[in-house]
């Protein structure tokens, strides 16, 4: 997958799109309707002025279907160069956009022929007004929106198909720009493996008033907005839905707006959804009208120095994290919320900024882990139940308010300190009253999972994995350990989707668990 800055490496090369682009010698463009092989419909810029040719375009030149003409392609055409479309094309799979070629949609209406979309080709609309083309459900590769002249909301009707590259909105003129849209009870899925970039404009998942809709995006880049609206929703949907997953890459908004209009209390929102980190940076200059946010178990959100605002959802689930680096903590955050804030009792936190930190009554009293990272010291703000692990990496924690740690919670010093230290008998609160084994985390997962266990003395430990065949996959670990809480972790790279068997034995001690591996 490209990742933002090749994307916009590549973007760069499509600059401003309107029709009034400058000639090069060699360009070609129409004369009159027929058919692409026939170079009597065509005519060629030699510098100066436009004479007639003796062959067709070759497709590496910049090819202009003029507005009151019809090319019918009827052998196959590898554009490399770009193809400007003022009229109409047929000849549907005769056509290649390679790598680096452009196909430039500069009229209203009208129809995108159905094209081969090589990797690295972009779709460039730019002539868009009141109508959208026909045709326009397609698995392209770049889009890139560049329509001043927009008056009217259009939207890209797409459903079940993949855009490969990245999406770039450059100018939406006096409309917005959707991704799809469904009628009333129906549903449309759009997966994106680049990047969304938003320079101005305004864009969106969809923006229909149908009811009981249901729209889906799978994404696995980067989203990028420096200006602009970009909305999860600009349509009420009553009683429908709209979620926008991340499965890779970050979110960073600057100078921009952003809301949400599904009717559905909860119904719209963007799902962090990554088996690791995943950063939100809400830079200076937004109007953070509704930012409504989902994190899932075994992804770990950090969110820097960024606040949330309005009417939005924002959904810590068990097993999720939740990073920040404000001085106040969890609770300044979501100071300026006023939607549903929902932090689930075995969700982690962590506390990594560089100037002291509290970590506020607004984080619940018992979590999962708890990790400070702050060299500057973080102050615990209310007696806290920690079930997983206390992770002082860097900094003081200062417990003068106490924590307790729960059933198989430890302590783990990796270079901070406690300000209030333990006596004794709790400087041995990593090692447990009994032998444990915890549900692997995350799971489902894919391909990584971590399997952590319990020992009340030093043992012999060994831990495996099998297969509901009866067959094991891996071994883990086999060999003595220390008293204390000790973690595996299992890479189930390469191996089918299913329900697999962790056995860990110390001892006379078993214990078999059941994990998900979901790709």
């Amino acid at each position: 997958m490209r990742r933002f800055v090749n994307g916009f490496v590549i973007f760069a090369a499509v600059t401003v799109a309107s029709a009034a682009f400058g000639q090069a010698v060699g360009d070609f463009r129409t004369r009159a309707t027929g058919d692409w092989s026939n170079p009597q419909i065509w005519q060629r810029f030699n510098g100066s002025t436009w004479v007639a040719t003796s062959t067709p375009p070759t497709g590496a030149e910049t090819i202009t279907v003029q507005s009151t003409d019809s090319v019918y392609v009827n052998v196959p055409v590898s554009i490399t160069g770009r193809l400007v479309n003022q009229g109409a094309i047929g000849g549907d799979g005769n056509i290649t956009i390679a790598n680096d070629g452009i196909y430039q949609h500069d009229r209203d209406g009208g129809r995108i022929p159905t094209i081969n979309w090589e990797d690295g080709s972009t779709l460039l609309m730019t002539g868009t007004k009141n109508t959208a083309p026909g045709n326009r459900n397609q698995s392209y590769y770049h889009i890139v929106f560049d329509t001043p002249s927009l008056s009217s909301n259009q939207n890209m009707a797409l459903n079940g198909v993949t855009i490969r590259g990245n999406i770039r909105v450059v100018n939406t003129g006096y409309a917005r720009w959707y991704l799809t849209t469904a009628p009333a009870a129906d549903s449309s899925i759009v997966t994106i493996r680049g990047d969304v970039i938003v320079e101005s404009g305004a864009f969106a998942v969809q923006g229909t008033s149908n009811a009981q809709t249901k729209f889906v995006v799978h994404h696995y880049g980067n989203i990028v907005v420096t200006g602009g609206n970009f909305s999860i929703s600009r349509g009420s949907q009553p009683g429908g839905t709209t979620t926008w997953y991340l499965y890779e890459g970050n979110f960073s908004m600057s100078n921009a707006t952003t809301q949400s209009s599904t009717q559905t209390p909860g119904g719209a929102r963007f799902v962090f959804a990554k088996a690791g980190t995943q950063r939100l940076e809400l830079g200076e200059g937004n109007t953070i009208t509704a930012l409504p946010i989902e994190v899932k178990s075994g992804t770990t959100l950090d969110m820097g120095m960024s606040r949330l605002a309005g009417s939005g959802i924002f959904v810590l689930n068990p097993g999720a994290t939740l990073l920040t680096a404000l001085p106040g903590g969890v609770a300044e955050i979501f100071a300026n919320v006023t939607g549903n804030v929902t932090l689930a009792e075995g969700a982690s936190f962590g506390f990594n900024g560089t100037s002291p930190q509290i970590t506020s009554t607004r984080m619940p009293t018992v979590v999962g882990d708890l990790i400070i990272n702050n060299p500057a010291g973080v102050t615990l703000s209310q007696p806290t139940t920690i079930n997983g692990v206390l992770r002082l990496i860097a900094g003081e924690f200062d417990n003068t308010i106490p924590f307790t740690l729960g059933p198989g919670a430890s302590i783990s010093f990796e270079g901070g300190t406690l300000k209030v230290p333990l006596g004794i008998s709790a400087r041995r609160s990593d090692v447990p009253r009994d032998f444990f084994v915890s549900q692997n985390h995350p799971n489902p997962f894919n391909p990584v999972t971590t399997i952590r266990f319990g020992l009340p003395s030093a043992s012999q430990v060994r831990v495996e994995v099998w297969n509901l065949r009866g067959e094991k996959v891996a071994t883990l670990l086999d060999g003595r350990k220390e008293a204390g809480t000790h973690e595996v972790v299992f890479d189930a790279k390469g191996l089918p989707s299913g329900v697999y068997l962790y056995w860990v034995e110390a001892g006379s001690q078993v214990h078999v668990g059941k994990m998900l591996l979901q790709k």
